[in-house]
């Protein structure tokens, strides 16, 4: 098939053309019951909370703008577009760009703040962050969502933090200032540390997430490539041997220096070189276990040849090509040419060695536990093989990442808008079906509904990949309508599976002083300004659902679209003492589904609405010049117990039956 390469913005009639002649689809029947839904673990959908209405945060560089360093304040029009946005949770510091995080450079006087590493994303994977990027610490954060009225969750990385640097960080946002200075858990007061830097008062943050995306070869660092046994590692701590030969980064065996763990260095000629490994802490033979198994010698070499390991330089002759490592903080010196011979300048450096043992997710949540045992600790690895190998092993939380995977065309050329369309609906059911799984098997590992972890969507949204000939996804895809349609699709699986919080990816974009390349494919628009995409105001429709639990939705005569593989409607229910809040969403890219609303007994609906995001043009998107998706409000006529309403194509709406 040839395909056009043109301009994307074309009016859905153009992009419709291939379901022109659909014929109309009969009326859908959709009972809302008065039972509670009972999801597929058997258990009744629990209720909906204010947290399922978050954003993924990103640290670096003031939070890419929501942040006024001047003012130590959301920035202007932030806080405004956050009440819009509905905002109740945010998640910080990120995701990949937080997998080096380290809070403690992040905290006290900006001007004196360090240097981070990357995770990806805003800078170079292993790439130093200078300190002047790094005004957006935890008191910061905190300081943010007091002025939107939200609440933050941490993602703790499990990268280059020990179990006891994450009890440290929930020990600073969480346990109160006492004035003594004195840490009952050993080591420095991180409560008295909070204290003097301005905040006397504890954050009380209830829930906290162990890692990001460990599963995906691009965030597996220094564990295994294989997934078996890198599930075990995340799960239980352990060692992995560093080399050349890995597969998914380069320079695993070089030599750093600070933050920068991308560069590697090359001998300087100076004496009393010192470098550090990408990974820490270094373990040795005389470390092994039985668990570990053996653990070989580092093997370091100076231009090809290997130099030899000692305790301690002191006593080496000025040619002697020797090295001494520090395991905790994976630093590796060389001598003064008195004492131990100088790696010449340009000298390759390579060092192959065993990191370990690094501590896992069990070692983490006893210790954050130990500081504060009310906080709920997700697995930032929300697969099946994750619980699987947990097995009924007691655990809070599983953190789940939604995504699927989008490509912008084919070896004939980009999709059209139709293709692109269909393309993006025929994925949507496939994140509902992933968490409807994942209850099942936790199901089956925790009879005892009590002992169950909970589902937590930690991240959501779709991931743009290129074609087989480098097309990648429209820009501002993740702007379009068609891509509101799609999260609200994905919004109603979650509610529908018990999510505990919902946060979606991501809060905003980057700041760009042309409006032509802001970035508004998230729940708010680019700095300056900000705005409500309609992301948020198609999310958002739920919002009335919030303090009531799902009820289970029938629905008869659901229309598949013609050519695809997905039904029309998809939806999700609850019922308050005042009526019925039917969220729901028509994926039929040209036609509208008439739908007839039945509350399955009670009093008579007195009256009925129905409120609608969409726009003609599922290209269409909110920006600084134009907002062409906005929200609709239509009144609808009850008839008895009854609501007949009509569904707009590629459009996500809320219908309230009302029974005063």
């Amino acid at each position: 098939m040839r395909r056009t390469t043109g301009a994307i913005a074309v009016v859905l009639v153009a992009a419709g053309l291939t379901q022109a002649a659909a014929r109309p689809p009969s009326r859908v029947e959709i009972r809302v019951d008065r039972a509670p839904l009972v999801m597929a673990d058997g258990m009744a959908a629990p209720t909906i909370e204010p947290e399922i209405f978050g954003a993924n945060a990103r640290w670096i560089d003031d939070e890419l703008g929501a942040w006024d360093p001047a003012t130590q304040a959301p920035a202007a029009g932030f806080a405004d577009a956050a009440a819009a946005a509905e905002l109740n949770l945010i998640r910080y510091p990120g995701g990949t760009v937080a997998n080096f995080f380290d809070f403690k450079s992040a905290i006290g006087p900006v001007e004196q703040r360090g240097c981070q590493t990357s995770g990806g994303f805003a800078a170079v994977r292993f790439g130093a962050i200078p300190g002047a990027r790094n005004g957006f610490g935890p008191d910061e954060e905190e300081a943010l969502v007091s002025a939107i009225g939200a609440k933050t969750m941490v993602m703790v990385p499990s990268i280059n933090q020990t179990a006891a640097d994450a009890a440290d960080y929930v020990e600073y946002m969480n346990s109160p200032s006492d004035g003594t200075a004195i840490n009952p858990n050993g080591g420095t007061d991180w409560a008295e540390v909070r204290a003097a830097n301005g905040h006397p008062a504890p954050y009380g943050i209830k829930t906290w997430e162990y890692g990001n995306e460990p599963f995906l070869d691009g965030q597996r660092y220094w564990r295994d490539e294989d997934q078996q046994v890198r599930v075990k590692q995340f799960i239980e701590g352990g060692w992995s041997r560093q080399t050349a030969a890995s597969v998914t980064y380069q320079n695993d065996d070089g030599l750093f220096s600070g933050c920068d763990l991308v560069n590697r260095r090359t001998g300087t000629g100076a004496a009393d070189q010192a470098y550090r490994t990408r990974y820490r802490p270094i373990a040795l033979p005389a470390d092994a276990t039985a668990e570990s198994g053996p653990i070989p010698e580092p093997v370091l070499t100076v231009n090809g040849v290997r130099w030899t390991r000692v305790d301690s330089l002191a006593a080496a002759g000025p040619s002697e090509q020797v090295y001494r490592v520090g395991q905790a903080d994976g630093t590796v010196s060389f001598g003064d040419g008195v004492h131990g011979a100088v790696p010449p300048q340009g000298a390759k450096l390579s060092i192959e060695y065993t990191t370990g043992r690094q501590d896992g997710f069990l070692d983490f949540v006893r210790a954050m536990k130990a500081v504060d045992p009310k906080i709920t600790v997700c697995s930032g690895w929300g697969k099946a093989e994750f619980v699987d190998a947990m097995g009924n092993r007691p655990y809070d939380c599983l953190g789940i990442h939604s995504y699927t995977d989008q490509q912008g065309g084919d070896a004939d050329g980009a999709y059209t808008p139709t293709e692109l369309y269909q393309r993006l609906m025929s994925v949507s059911d496939v994140p509902t079906q992933e968490l409807t799984d994942l209850r099942k098997q936790l199901g089956r590992y925790f009879p005892d509904p009590r002992k169950r972890p909970a589902l937590a969507v930690t991240e959501y949204g779709t991931i743009s990949q290129n074609g087989p000939t480098g097309v990648s996804t429209p820009g501002n895809f993740t702007a379009m309508q068609m891509h509101n349609v799609y999260e609200t699709a994905l919004l109603i699986g979650q509610l529908t599976n018990g999510a505990r919080l919902s946060i979606n990816s991501n809060l905003n974009g980057g700041p760009n002083a042309d409006p032509a390349k802001r970035d508004w494919g998230n729940i708010l628009g680019s700095p300056p300004g900000f705005g409500v995409t309609g992301r948020a105001l198609s999310l958002t429709l739920a919002a009335p659902m919030i303090g009531a639990a799902p009820r289970k939705v029938t629905m008869t005569g659901n229309p598949v679209p013609p050519g695809q593989d997905y039904s029309a409607v998809v939806a999700a229910a609850t019922r308050t003492n005042d009526g019925v809040q039917l969220l729901v969403v028509n994926r039929s890219l040209d036609q509208p589904v008439p739908i007839t609303v039945d509350p399955g007994g009670g009093p008579a609906v007195k009256s009925a609405r129905r409120t609608t995001v969409t726009d003609e043009d599922i290209t269409a998107y909110n920006n600084d010049v134009a907002q062409p998706v906005q929200r609709t409000t239509t009144p609808l006529e009850a008839k008895g117990q009854e609501v007949d309403a009509e569904l707009p194509p590629h459009s996500a709406s809320l219908i309230e039956l009302s029974y005063r």
